[in-house]
């Protein structure tokens, strides 16, 4: 017989998907199309994202044959993202225009276009191809066309084999006591229910083995031929020699892993060789162990097998039967393999719940022929075999002309049983019927198997995805359904606990937004201590600091009411301990201080008399001056509340001196800076913000405005003036206002400040002289580094210390490219950088007089009338 050629073959579209140059890179190649040409394209794929997402595509696909309150299309969206980047990165701009090409090309001649996935790229294999979606269409491809994984191999064009009716099929389960039980019977019976239709027909015969041991699966090879073998079990991959693997049973009862190509060996012992194996995936698999077969699906085809199907995900009892119905019918009928799994996945999409686990069989196949087998003759009657059905085993059907596959023994017209086969009992069972429908119990149960599963599978994707709520909700709804199932109990168990903590975890978050600082730290408390929750701990204690500031400024502020200064003065060097910035709330620290340096003064002189209220705190007679209670140390827990103030001691001194009553109390005012005057303040910041002002506003007419009569409206005059007069006068009411301190020092660096502010300004009047407004410019940063460092050796004084410093010590920034500044030639190179400068000058001129503002009803809080 010459080599068959089909008529798919003139609609095939073979793609070949291969490694690129890099990581995640992929080339594309159109091998061949009804439309012609060589398209190819380069395309990238994150091919670990996806496998990191098949847990949870397995849940969705098994989840979705329940008949449940979810609606499909949600479930459906994980399948349809995954299958629109697998469409989207392979079909790139050319080889889809080939591909849309091919189709009208294939429709035209009345033809269904054939996909063939060349897979040159070993970690390709466990894609999900099978879920390849078109957005253009809105349709999955294989729903619509053929699709196959050609697997490389020699001796690609096979012939079809003849075979003469019925298509003997071998059916293999095996369970290890090792590993999850599967419930053999329940296996047969399903394949069984599936090829009732064909068996009765005399289109099938379905054989099982006695068990799944190496022996008694050469023993019934041997007694062939077997055109195709159905295995039911374990797989998995082994990634040290790169090849597949399936659990049959060994002698001890347990697993007996066995490598894809010493199957091939097991199989190569029936004559002639089967041309098409089916590898399905056991319903009792356990979560993060999916039978996977892909792995041992390519090397039995690579070895030989014309075809391998498999399943890439565990499957549900129903798409199990569905499936198998479909494609053993379509083979039985003379259809390609390709085509019987097409039809095989529009039998499971016959489920009334809109089941995806049409996506679940994978086809793969050697040569460029799909057509397995040639059916030559009619079909059979089905023997009777009443009273002497074997035990959940379909008999063979021998006839006279074809002794030859009949076992020895065996009398035409009654049940035949290779060697291996369960031996008949008479008082087994009676074999179903044809026409006898499936008992209504036994599909209840089926489906009950598969709702059951299903949540389970669904519930641990959840909890592995950390989405708490709905994990529990699956579970109590397996649990309600069967209160024993595996370890459900467990896993709700550990979901309930998961989400009370993730919730405290939130109220935690809420409560620190809103400044609840206590109900905030006992929240990160609960959860500290797990690792899923790395920040608690660290949030806890931010929380319980910000706890103690307020209780500390809430006692600072009581003692302020009563004019308890020295009690004022004490709180606020613990808070600079804890938060050098809060040690000062609304200015009543420095009001505090400012009375005991009248108390310094007047020497301990009269009583306090009775004040009138001033400010927000001082509207109470107080009695002629007392010792001021003590307050004991501070606790060590810092969310610990607000110190009593009850038992008496004297105040406390600053370190390094020894309290010893208002002599301590005199030697920490020394250390103190001196009060700042309030008007001469607020007149620098007014000076300094219109400095900053006026001059921004020329910079921006300059820029954007009028670059050409810069000179003719005086624009370097007035920045000459701005810089050299304006701001040097706004520094030197700064010096009288008291900045940065009234030691020998502070008066030094101001003075140098002002003088060289002059210098950098004025020095712009002349054009020979324009170097020295450059030097000017760093003596400027220079003196206002030294005035503003010592103005921070008081923590009062920090804000203010830093609103010194930072114009003076950027405004070399004007230099950054250049030199000149109101030149002719200066125009755009220094102007922008001259522009920040005087808007930073503005805003700081700003803050000087609001900071003066606020410390002017501070000042007078504690001043007697």
């Amino acid at each position: 017989m010459g080599r068959y050629k089909g008529p798919a073959m003139d609609c095939d579209i073979e793609l070949e998907i291969g490694a690129g140059s890099a990581r995640g890179e992929y080339t594309v190649h159109v091998v061949r199309a009804p439309a012609g040409g060589h398209a190819s394209g380069v395309f990238t794929l994150d091919v670990d994202a996806i496998i990191e997402r098949l847990p949870q595509l397995e849940a969705t696909v098994l989840a979705s044959a329940v008949a449940a309150r979810r609606t499909l299309p949600v479930a459906e969206v994980a399948v349809r993202d995954v299958g629109r980047q697998l469409f989207q990165s392979l079909f790139t701009r050319e080889v889809y225009g080939t591909y849309r090409a091919s189709l009208g090309a294939a429709q035209h001649a009345g033809q269904q276009l054939r996909v063939v996935l060349r897979l040159a790229a070993p970690e390709l294999a466990t894609m999900p191809w099978e879920t390849l979606f078109d957005p253009e269409t809105e349709t999955y491809l294989c729903q619509t066309e053929p699709l196959l994984r050609h697997v490389p191999a020699p001796d690609y064009h096979q012939n079809p084999l003849d075979v003469a009716p019925p298509l003997r099929i071998l059916g293999i389960v095996a369970s290890p006591r090792d590993l999850p039980a599967l419930d053999v019977q329940a296996e047969k019976d399903h394949l069984g229910r599936a090829l009732a239709g064909p068996v009765d027909e005399g289109r099938v015969e379905l054989v099982w083995t006695r068990s799944g041991t190496w022996d008694d699966i050469q023993s019934t090879l041997l007694s062939g031929p077997w055109h195709v073998v159905h295995f039911v079990g374990h797989g998995d991959y082994d990634s040290r020699t790169d090849e597949g693997r399936i659990a049959l049973v060994g002698q001890d009862g347990r697993a007996a892993m066995v490598r894809a190509v010493r199957l091939m060996a097991l199989l190569s012992v029936a004559a002639p060789r089967p041309r098409l194996v089916v590898l399905n995936s056991c319903s009792s698999g356990e979560m993060g162990q999916s039978d996977l077969f892909s792995g041992t699906a390519s090397s039995l085809v690579r070895s030989g097998i014309g075809a391998v199907a498999a399943m890439q995900f565990a499957i549900s009892d129903y798409a199990a039967i569905a499936f198998a119905h479909g494609f053993y019918a379509a083979i039985a009928n003379g259809r390609t393999v390709d085509e019987a799994a097409r039809i095989g996945r529009i039998s499971v999409m016959a489920s009334p719940d809109g089941t995806l686990e049409w996506v679940t069989p994978a086809l793969y196949v050697r040569g460029g022929s799909t057509q397995l087998f040639t059916l030559n003759g009619t079909p059979r009657a089905a023997a009777s075999a009443e009273g002497t059905t074997p035990v959940r085993t379909v008999p063979a059907r021998p006839t006279p002309t074809d002794q030859t596959a009949t076992p020895t023994g065996t009398l035409t017209g009654q049940p035949a049983f290779a060697p291996g086969q369960d031996v008949p009992h008479q008082q087994a069972r009676p074999a179903r019927k044809a026409d006898q429908p499936v008992p209504a119990q036994d599909a209840a149960e089926a489906r009950r198997r598969a709702q059951l599963r299903a949540l389970y599978v669904q519930a641990s994707a959840e909890l592995r995805a950390r989405r708490f709520e709905p994990a529990l909700e699956l579970l109590e709804d397996l649990l309600t359904l069967e209160p024993d199932y595996r370890d459900a109990a467990a896993l709700r168990d550990n979901a309930r606990k998961r989400l009370e903590l993730t919730m405290a975890y939130r109220a935690a978050l809420e409560a620190e937004e809103a400044g609840d600082w206590l109900a905030a730290a006992d929240g990160f408390a609960q959860v500290e201590d797990d690792p899923a929750f790395p920040d608690a701990a660290q949030r806890k204690r931010d929380c319980e600091r910000r706890q103690r500031v307020s209780d500390l400024q809430g006692e600072l502020r009581y003692h302020s009411s009563l004019g308890a200064w020295e009690a004022v003065v004490d709180v606020a060097q613990e808070l600079a301990g804890v938060d050098p910035k809060a040690a000062d709330p609304d200015g009543l620290a420095t009001a505090a201080r400012a009375e005991l340096r009248k108390t310094e003064d007047s020497e301990g002189a009269a009583p306090v008399q009775k004040e009138e209220e001033r400010g927000s705190f001082t509207a109470i007679d107080l009695p002629p001056r007392k010792p001021r209670p003590s307050r004991p140390s501070a606790p060590t827990d810092p969310a610990a509340g607000t110190r009593p103030t009850t038992q008496p001691t004297q105040a406390k001194a600053p370190a390094g001196v020894p309290p010893s009553g208002v002599k301590g109390v005199k030697e920490a005012v020394r250390k103190e800076p001196p009060q700042l005057a309030a008007s001469p303040l607020a007149w620098a910041g007014a000076v300094l913000a219109a400095a900053g002002a006026v001059g921004a506003g020329f910079a921006v007419f300059f820029i954007w405005f009028d670059t050409y009569f810069w000179q003719d409206v005086g624009g370097d005059i007035v920045l000459r003036i701005i810089y050299g007069v304006v701001t040097a006068f706004g520094y030197l009411l700064l010096v009288i206002a008291g900045l940065p301190d009234n030691t020998g020092q502070g008066r030094l660096a101001m003075a140098g400040l002002v003088l060289s502010q002059g210098v950098f300004g004025l020095a712009g009047l002349n054009y020979t002289v324009e170097a020295a407004t450059v030097y000017g410019s760093f003596a400027v940063a220079a003196f206002g580094l030294w005035a503003g460092l010592l103005a921070m050796k008081y923590p009062a004084q920090q804000t203010l210390a830093w609103l010194l410093l930072l114009p003076t010590v950027l405004q070399p920034i004007i230099w950054i490219q250049g030199k000149g500044v109101f030149m002719e030639s200066w125009y755009m190179t220094q102007a922008l950088p001259l522009l920040l400068h005087l808007v930073l000058l503005c805003g700081v001129g700003i803050a000087f007089f609001v900071n003066a503002r606020r410390l002017r009803p501070a000042v007078g809080a504690g001043t007697a009338p």
